[in-house]
């Protein structure tokens, strides 16, 4: 999940990041900061690199910075995503998609103004573990639940109010997501058992393949294939 943390100047966006940080050592994070200005370091090493023409400077020692000129947040955001579970970020406080913890002034997809410490590491453990339960459904948003979405039945789920397997399509042991002619199949449990052995009997048997974690196969038949047979 992504999260921005707006307010105008001096009204504790890094302070409360920084808190956010400390409490939140067992949740991979990433932070992404808005420097409309240039990198705000005067005279240091950063700053030179950037005033030489840099388009890109990378700080290593005990953590890690980017500068990116002229970025996309959208791509950073994308970029980020995979691999940490909480993005948090400073500014952009006129992007309408981000949902934002608000400090001393309101804007668009504000979820909490001008909140506590706890109160801001209750919101976000909540969003985190509702976004652990949504990467185990299917995501097809079908609707046969009873729930208008996907979201909607992860979130009764971590309240306790309906349970994975109200799912039809939910497997306790694989995610498996077909595509054909790139309209999304929507394969029942038993479906989706015959696929993932069938797979995996099949790879097993391939030297050198091992333990099968993740498959991503693309299949696109030749024209003249029928022909052919």
């Amino acid at each position: 999940m992504y999260l921005g943390i707006c307010g105008p100047s001096n009204s504790g966006k890094t302070t409360l990041i920084c808190n956010l940080l400390k409490a939140l050592k067992d949740v991979k994070v990433a932070v992404v900061k808005h420097t409309p200005h240039g990198i705000d370091i005067k005279g240091k090493d950063s700053s030179l690199f950037k005033e030489a023409g840099a388009e890109e400077v990378v700080l290593i020692g005990d953590e890690v910075v980017h500068f990116k000129k002229n970025s996309n947040l959208f791509k950073v955001l994308e970029e980020l995503s995979g691999k940490y579970e909480l993005i948090l970020v400073e500014g952009f406080k006129n992007y309408k998609f981000l949902k934002k913890i608000c400090l001393s002034e309101s804007y668009e997809n504000c979820v909490l103004k001008d909140p506590s410490l706890e109160g801001a590491l209750e919101y976000i453990r909540r969003e985190i573990e509702i976004e652990r339960i949504l990467k185990k459904l299917p995501n097809f948003n079908c609707g046969e639940c009873m729930h208008k979405n996907c979201r909607e039945m992860a979130e009764a789920i971590y309240r306790g109010e309906d349970k994975f397997e109200n799912c039809r399509y939910w497997n306790p042991h694989a995610l498996i997501d077909l595509k054909v002619n790139g309209k999304d199949i929507y394969m029942g449990k038993f479906a989706q058992n015959v696929v993932m052995n069938t797979l995996l009997g099949l790879l097993s048997s391939f030297k050198g393949v091992g333990e099968v974690e993740e498959v991503e196969l693309h299949l696109v038949r030749k024209k003249d294939y029928k022909e052919r047979r």
